[in-house]
């Protein structure tokens, strides 16, 4: 194949397609809806940063759940690409522990490809994917939506397991509940969700209408963060139910470097796109991922699968209560930058 051919079946990541890419990795996950991602775009592609201005000092102290957010983040942005019939390419450029000022990772265009329908219904499912905190339906995952599951954390290069053991359940479910009362009676911890809590309408952080509060005790098998640190004004308001028991899901990694969390972000991520193209809601319940000390406890638990890098509660919602409404986000041009290329003019960010 001659270079101008090549050229000509791979176009250029222009300045408005770039826009549109990192519109789309917007959309990703955060804890505290931190949005702790940047973008840089310039004549070879999009290169990935930290926020480090916006990692919690106090949940997320080495910036574990920064990098899951990024790789999740990354693989909106693959999506939104594939979605469109190109196909990026890909680098992971962690340097060791420095994710301050390092590049996370570098996307490029290879060619075009069209999408095929798995890519098509994970990218469908970006804008209408969202943490869901309402009670779960009774009805347990099916076999089939599990594996389907499964194979979008292993095409992103880690594991999931959904535990049914009633043992392992309830080992989960004591460190969970451990780890939850650890954060509750951290004053600084409290403070530092009171100030990523928003009573006015913001471009980040945990809006009062993405707040779950029950009339009554939530009784569950798994804690769920208690958001609400602001009064109850606001919130979404559920009758009482009977004891919830969600399906469960562990995402992990075999090694724990900062690639590895990058990776499971991105398989955080398939995987939350995959259960909402199959009808199901999620929540994330990572209080014994995030609290130091645990992690080691968290991996005796779980038999030494590996790394688990992330817990997912995952059902059928109730249908009786509407699902909150879609947190904010940033603007593009508060999370994109330029520099010197002629294939984008600068951005205002």
């Amino acid at each position: 194949m001659s270079t101008d051919t090549a050229r000509s079946v791979t176009p250029p990541l222009t300045a408005e397609l770039a826009r549109e890419v990192v519109a789309a990795s917007a959309a990703a996950p955060s804890i505290h809806n931190t949005q702790p991602w940047l973008w840089q775009l310039d004549a070879g592609g999009l290169t990935l940063f930290a926020d480090r201005s916006r990692q919690l000092d106090v949940a997320d102290p080495q910036g574990r759940q920064l990098l899951l957010s990024c790789g999740a983040a990354l693989c909106n942005a693959r999506l939104a690409l594939r979605i469109r019939g190109l196909s990026p390419q890909v680098t992971l450029l962690p340097d060791g522990d420095n994710i301050g000022s390092a590049p996370l990772a570098r996307v490029t265009l290879a060619g075009s490809l069209p999408a095929d329908d798995t890519e098509r219904a994970l990218a469908a499912a970006i804008p209408r994917r969202h943490t869901d905190r309402r009670p779960f339906e009774e009805r347990p995952l099916p076999a089939d939506a599990i594996s389907r599951l499964r194979a979008a954390a292993e095409a992103e290069g880690a594991w999931l397991t959904a535990p049914t053991d009633p043992d392992l359940r309830v080992q989960v479910s004591v460190l969970l509940s451990r780890a939850d009362w650890i954060e509750e009676h951290n004053a600084a911890y409290r403070a530092e969700l009171s100030s990523w809590s928003r009573t006015e309408p913001a471009a980040d952080g945990i809006p009062r209408g993405a707040v779950v509060h029950l009339d009554a005790p939530r009784r569950s098998e798994f804690p769920l963060r208690d958001l609400d640190v602001a009064g109850e004004t606001g919130t979404t308001h559920l009758a009482e139910h009977a004891v919830e028991r969600p399906g469960i899901l562990l995402i992990g990694t075999d090694a724990d470097t900062t690639a590895d969390r990058l990776r499971a972000g991105e398989a955080m991520q398939r995987v939350l796109l995959a259960a909402t193209a199959l009808g199901l809601a999620s929540s994330p319940m990572s209080q014994a991922i995030d609290v130091e000390g645990m992690r080691e406890q968290f991996r005796g638990a779980t038999g030494g699968l590996g790394h688990v890098q992330m817990i997912l509660r995952v059902g059928y919602p109730e249908p009786t209560t509407a699902p909150a409404e879609p947190t904010p986000r940033r603007e593009v041009n508060d999370i994109l930058r330029t520099v010197d290329t002629d294939a984008a003019p600068e951005t205002d960010g």
